[in-house]
C-alpha cells in the first residue's frame, strides 16, 4: 500500500490540520482525499472520508496515521 500524504497549508493551523492522501495498492485507489486532524495532546484525532474508513482494515488506517504525523511533524518544524 503506498501513501502520498500533503498538508494543506493554506488550511492547516496549529491544532487543526487539514491533509491531502493519495492511496494506491491492493485494489484500492483513492486520490486526494481530504482528512481533518486535530492536535490535542496528548492525543491525534483523525477524521477521515467516508472511502476511506470503508477502504482501509484498521491496520492500515494506523500505518496511515503515522504516516499523517510524521508529515505533520515535518510541517510544524
Amino acid at each position: 500500500m503506498i501513501f502520498t500524504i500533503n498538508v494543506i497549508k493554506e488550511e492547516s493551523v496549529d491544532p487543526d490540520f487539514k491533509v491531502s492522501v493519495s492511496i494506491s495498492g491492493d485494489g484500492i485507489y483513492i486520490k486526494n482525499a481530504q482528512v481533518n486532524v486535530l492536535r490535542i495532546p496528548p492525543r491525534m484525532s483523525f477524521h477521515y472520508p467516508e472511502e476511506i474508513r470503508e477502504s482501509l482494515c484498521k491496520t492500515e488506517q494506523k500505518k496511515l496515521e503515522l504516516e499523517i504525523l510524521n508529515k505533520i511533524a515535518e510541517y510544524i518544524i
